[in-house]
């Protein structure tokens, strides 16, 4: 079952309140993982800009992506597989 927009919303402020605690910038999240930086504040948001909801799976590629950028901050390395 995929995420409805409150639980996006909600997910969406878990997102930007783990990348305030990690101490990175929009910008910086962006350049990390390769995602726009109006995409990253989409994902923050928890919409896209036209109101509709992330997919389930774009939560997932999107947490991923800031899963190894934590991995890199906190190790010195870089996530490979």
């Amino acid at each position: 079952m995929g995420r409805n927009r409150a639980d996006s919303t909600a997910a969406g402020k878990r997102a930007k309140a783990w990348r305030e605690r990690v101490k990175l910038s929009p910008q910086e999240l962006s350049d990390a993982t390769g995602y726009s930086l109006e995409a990253v504040y989409q994902y923050e948001r928890g919409v896209r800009a036209n109101g509709e909801k992330l997919s389930e799976w774009a939560w997932q590629r999107y947490t991923m992506a800031c899963a190894a950028v934590d991995h890199q901050k906190r190790t010195g390395r870089e996530f490979s597989w």
